[in-house]
């Protein structure tokens, strides 16, 4: 359902120093997607009139990487200078989700909201200022604990360090994540000051101003505590990505996707897969990877950006990377399918074949042992064991072409720029370097020579020559 009149900021401004890197800590990745864009798509999914999101440390690796993004709607970014607390970023923010008439503030380090999730906050709200997102944790140390009144409303937020023995006891802990009528927003803002240990200004304060206003906040309690964690340094991180990981592959069971051992596939968010599709142990399926109905995909595979179709089948330990696999084809084991590499429907590719910017025909096959680079083979053709096409002069490459139902003996050499016509043969052994005509035999070998006794005659010089060093 589409929100007409709500803007989603997001903070993405700080500078995560626990996490030890140069990388923004937005940027890093969750389950292969960097933290932001998890949230991106969670807020994407509401269909938000705006999105707006706050920037500040390594704003322009940030926007940098918005920019690059596949962003479904424009997103506004602006950043926060001089930082001085989450409630600073909302003035800075405050021109881009001006007119708005609700706004749902989320953190750009808390990758593993869900939707559903933010809808409940967003319905909860109803005709109060805010509502708040509350977990319930079983150790409490340390979180903002909320007070709660009359049920869900919520009469103030207590950090840890001033809270009493009993409001320690409290289980409730803020979450951050706030949905805020807009009116009540820009008039609390205004009010704000940094009357705290940190000299900063808090977006927490506007939960005591709707209290004090007689007209409370509500809180809204996450079904799955670990969608509020944030993430501020490695072992969050690590421990957010097999959170994700562990949801998104029961989710593709569920949707009916076959796995041989679930605990160890890795499966990125982006991914798409058709019932059916079978995984076996160890699978990468990274990036934009499709897989089809039927096809299967063994062992220790690793796919970024690759679409395989129905009965594709990928024996274990092939990688590929930005490739098509047609129908019914066969790939591996120990295949490697670089950038470009297009096999249509029933194409073999086997073990040790490496290919880039390839383009198989229906039922060519490459069984083993070969390199193909930049190279144009027609349907049928069979490309014998340690062929290789020589595409590369040092400075520029060239394509060889090959026409329908081409046989290419074993140890061949193509050296490109070539045209091999339909039909026809090279034999093994040979060096290829003109266009061989249609239905052509080429081979390129020398002529053969015998020399009888040979063998005999050297070993008499080898034993003479150890006798005179005296072995």
């Amino acid at each position: 359902m589409a929100h007409e009149n709500l803007t989603v900021v997001i903070l993405a401004a700080g500078l995560g120093k626990r996490m030890a890197s140069q990388l923004p800590k937005v940027l890093h990745p969750v389950l292969g997607e960097p933290m932001l864009g998890h949230v991106l798509r969670t807020a994407e999914g509401l269909q938000p009139a705006r999105i707006v999101v706050v920037t500040g440390h390594g704003r322009a690796q940030v926007e940098a990487w918005i920019a690059r993004r596949a962003n479904p709607q424009p997103i506004a970014c602006v950043e926060q200078v001089n930082p001085n607390g989450t409630g600073h970023a909302m003035l800075c923010a405050q021109p881009a989700w001006a007119g708005a008439s609700e706004v749902l503030i989320l953190y750009g380090d808390v990758p593993l909201l869900r939707v559903a999730t933010l809808q409940a906050l967003l319905r909860d709200r109803g005709d109060r200022p805010l509502s708040l997102l509350v977990a319930r944790v079983a150790d409490p140390s340390g979180y903002g604990r909320v007070v709660l009144q009359n049920g869900a409303e919520i009469a103030r937020v207590v950090e840890h360090k001033d809270a009493s023995a009993a409001e320690r006891e409290i289980d409730a802990v803020n979450a951050g994540m706030m949905a805020v009528r807009a009116d009540f927003l820009a008039q609390s803002l205004a009010k704000l000051t940094p009357n705290n240990a940190q000299g900063e200004l808090y977006l927490t304060d506007l939960v005591g101003m709707a209290a004090q206003s007689g007209h409370p906040g509500v809180a809204t309690f996450a079904v799955d505590a670990s969608e509020t964690h944030g993430v501020n340094n490695r072992a969050e991180l690590a421990a957010a990505t097999a959170v994700l990981r562990k949801r998104v592959n029961h989710a593709w069971l569920l949707a009916g996707v076959g796995m041989d051992e679930p605990e160890t596939a890795w499966i990125e968010a982006t991914v798409q897969l058709e019932p059916d599709a079978s995984l076996g142990a160890a699978v990468e399926l990274r990036g934009r990877t499709r897989v089809a109905a039927g096809a299967r995909i063994d062992r220790g595979c690793v796919l970024h950006d690759v679409a395989v179709a129905s009965r594709g089948h990928l024996l274990a330990y092939t990688v590929a990377t930005e490739a098509t696999i047609g129908e019914g084809a066969h790939v591996g084991p120990f295949a490697h399918l670089r950038p470009g590499t297009e096999l249509a429907a029933d194409v073999k590719v086997g073990n040790f074949v490496e290919t880039k910017k390839a383009k198989l025909g229906v039922g060519a096959k490459a069984s083993h042992l070969s390199y193909l680079g930049d190279a144009d083979i027609g349907p049928g053709c069979n490309i014998g064991a340690g062929t290789i096409t020589c595409n590369y002069d040092g400075v520029n490459k060239f394509k060889t072409t090959l026409g329908e139902g081409v046989f290419i003996g074993s140890d061949t050499q193509l050296v490109a720029p070539v045209t091999l016509g339909d039909g026809a043969y090279v034999g093994a052994g040979s060096t290829i370097i003109r266009d061989v005509p249609a239905g052509a035999l080429a081979v390129s070998r020398t002529e053969q020579k015998n020399v009888e006794g040979w063998v005999a005659k050297k070993r008499q010089r080898q034993a003479a020559a150890k006798a005179a060093k005296g072995h």
